[in-house]
This record gives C-alpha cells, sequence and structure tokens, in this order.
C-alpha cells in the first residue's frame, strides 16, 4: 500500500480542510435559508458596518479583487438590499448602504451565522473554544510574518 499523501500530516493542510468544510456548511445554510451566498453575506454584512462606504473602501477592507465586489455589490442592489447614492464630496463615486430589505437580511443571516456559531461551540467546553481561538491566532500571525519574509524575499531578488 503506498505510503499517505505528503500533505496530510501538515498542521495547514488540517486548518484548511476544516476551513473548507466551515465555509461550504456557511454557504449551504445562508443559499438555502437567505438565498444569498458567502461572499454576498459577507459583503452585506461590511457594508452595515462601514455604511455609508464607497465601492474603493469596501474593497480595501475586504482585501477582495475590485471586479469581484463589483459583481456582489451589483448583484445586491439589482435584488434591492442595496442602494447606491451619490458621494456627497466625489462625483465620480457612490455611496453604498443597505436598503430596508438589505437590513432585514442582514439580520436573518447574523441569527443564521450565531445558532452556527452555537453548534461548533457546543462541542468544545469554554476553555477549549479559548485555547482553539488563541491557537489559531498564533497561526495567522506566524503566516503572516511568513508572507512578509516571502514578499521580502521576492523583493531582493
Amino acid at each position: 500500500m503506498p505510503a499517505a499523501p505528503a500533505f496530510l500530516p501538515l498542521l495547514s493542510y488540517e486548518v484548511n480542510s476544516t476551513s473548507d468544510v466551515l465555509r461550504r456548511s456557511a454557504a449551504l445554510r445562508f443559499r438555502r435559508e437567505h438565498d444569498v451566498s458567502l461572499m454576498e453575506w459577507r459583503t452585506l454584512a461590511l457594508i452595515e458596518h462601514l455604511q455609508p462606504v464607497t465601492l474603493r473602501a469596501l474593497t480595501d477592507y475586504s482585501s477582495t479583487d475590485k471586479a469581484q465586489i463589483s459583481r456582489i455589490v451589483s448583484g445586491l442592489v439589482e435584488r434591492g438590499m442595496v442602494e447606491r447614492s451619490a458621494h456627497s464630496s466625489d462625483a465620480r463615486s457612490a455611496q453604498l448602504s443597505l436598503s430596508d430589505e438589505g437590513r432585514v437580511k442582514i439580520k436573518g443571516l447574523a441569527r443564521a451565522a450565531r445558532s452556527r456559531d452555537r453548534a461548533f461551540r457546543s462541542v468544545l467546553d469554554e476553555g477549549e473554544a479559548e485555547q482553539l481561538v488563541a491557537a489559531l491566532r498564533k497561526l495567522k500571525a506566524r503566516a503572516l510574518a511568513l508572507i512578509e519574509e516571502e514578499e521580502a524575499w521576492g523583493r531582493a531578488r
């Protein structure tokens, strides 16, 4: 029998595969219950948090490709969840905010997200949940440091 693939014992593989499953289950629930994609939900939540917000600021804050955010926002505008209005000081920009329908939608999505979070936390005791969050923060910080090292190495070449 051949040896297991080299990536299986890697911590990064376990974290990524868990993240993929969490993301997929969220996407399925949000689509079924609220007819929105995971990216639409995240965009609505960011607009709610930052409103009124320009597309450029939304793109910068989300660290997502401008074309992708633009398509998502256009779809949310067409579906009546987001409103575009003239920017108060920049005629070339529009400001985005949630419509009444968008505010109702985000409340339902937030309830579903909290429900999912409770389901995940129910399999851990409070100490385990705190340890998991702390460990994930450490891993993220180390990954960000490795990105900086790689980018510095790339610039030096």
